[in-house]
């Protein structure tokens, strides 16, 4: 149920978006303008140099993240926050510290990515006799950046919920076993994530780069028990890119092969990845991340055991049943005054649910919040 509405809701959504786009431009430019816009989507969808063609491909990807949502709600598989943590949320806080490990990935990722890109002769200034002039206006360039700051950590969150968030979880409660399932969830939603990055032109080399990266994503959702690490990685992974490439530099062509892939950006991104991963450990480590949470425990029952509950405190503490406990309003916890009405110290022993409203309970030993 759920993936057959995400599905429906993504055509439809491409469908409208499509539609927004190549109507203004037929209106404005004809054929030959569409002609152009479709030649330059089926070259390359992702053209950081193309603010139009890149705004499109981006908002694509975007509507995963409504869908996603969407998807698990109408499919009654859980609140909106399902796929984001344990805690069925986003977990502010955490997200928050994980920005000190995104700060030194940042660093690390800028000096790697833009190797050779800058010279030192005399000062800092672009590397010109390596990477070529710019081949796109003030405007241009300015645009581009706006967009991929407002859109790229949208696309980065709704592929995170999609592969890491929403497959996941639903491969692994297919498979009872909790290493298989764990195993299996991690492989599928990685080789799906690779694979469908396939039409992006990339070649084995650039599969092996999406499919670490994914891999290693995977992992860390696993030990932080949510997404909010992933997320900002790969955010910070595409912002990083698209801003780099977005001069259109005249020396470097972003079409070729080794644009596609290559054994140094796959080691790289592998690198990175795990330089993360270990980073936000240590930061998980230090706050005392709760990695799991099962839910609340249920208060306890610490008073004496009463006559008619039978059985022995630690072997029985149920006895035989509670047929004998007293009625609703006849010396039990009730949603009364408990001034007026005093609580017996057994009284409690099987309303847990009201007995946080009952002070002669807690002051007697029944049952009391949990410290």
């Amino acid at each position: 149920m759920a993936l057959a509405v995400f599905l429906g809701f993504y055509l439809l959504s491409q469908v409208l978006i499509a539609i927004a786009y190549l109507v203004p431009i037929g209106v404005q430019r004809g054929p030959e303008g569409l002609e152009d816009l479709l030649a330059k989507l089926s070259e390359g969808a992702l053209d950081p140099t193309d603010p139009l063609v890149l705004s499109m491909s981006l908002v694509s990807l975007v509507v995963l993240l409504p869908a996603i949502m969407l998807s698990t709600k109408v499919a009654r598989l859980g609140p909106y926050g399902l796929l984001s943590s344990i805690r069925l949320r986003v977990r502010w806080g955490w997200l928050g510290w994980c920005l000190l490990p995104l700060l030194v990935l940042g660093i690390a990722m800028f000096l790697l990515q833009s190797w050779g890109m800058f010279a030192f002769d005399g000062g800092l200034h672009w590397n010109t006799a390596a990477i070529g002039q710019s081949t796109v206006s003030v405007q241009t360039l300015t645009v581009t950046i706006l967009l991929v700051v407002l859109l790229v950590p949208f696309q980065a969150a709704a592929e995170e919920y999609v592969f890491r968030g929403f497959l996941m979880q639903t491969i692994g409660s297919w498979i009872p076993v909790r290493v298989v399932s764990t195993v299996v969830a991690v492989g599928v939603s990685t080789v799906l994530f690779a694979v469908l990055h396939v039409p992006n032109g990339y070649n084995i080399w650039g599969i092996l780069d999406v499919g670490s990266f994914g891999l290693v994503a995977a992992v860390i959702v696993l030990r932080t028990g949510g997404l909010e690490a992933t997320v900002l990685q790969h955010a910070l992974n595409n912002i990083m890119i698209f801003v780099l490439q977005a001069p259109g530099w005249s020396e470097i062509d972003l079409s070729g092969e080794g644009s596609q892939g290559s054994p140094g950006g796959f080691l790289v991104t592998l690198a990175s990845s795990l330089l993360y991963w270990g980073l936000v450990e240590l930061v998980a480590h230090w706050r005392r991340l709760d990695r799991r949470f099962p839910g609340q425990e249920a208060p306890r029952f610490r008073g004496p055991v009463p006559p008619w509950a039978g059985g022995r405190r630690w072997l029985r503490p149920g006895g035989p049943g509670w047929s004998g406990a007293p009625a609703l309003g006849h010396g039990s916890v009730t949603s009364g005054d408990p001034a007026r009405e005093p609580v017996p110290v057994g009284a409690g022993a099987g309303a847990g649910a009201g007995a946080s409203a009952a002070t002669p309970v807690e002051k007697s030993g029944g049952v009391g919040p949990r410290p």
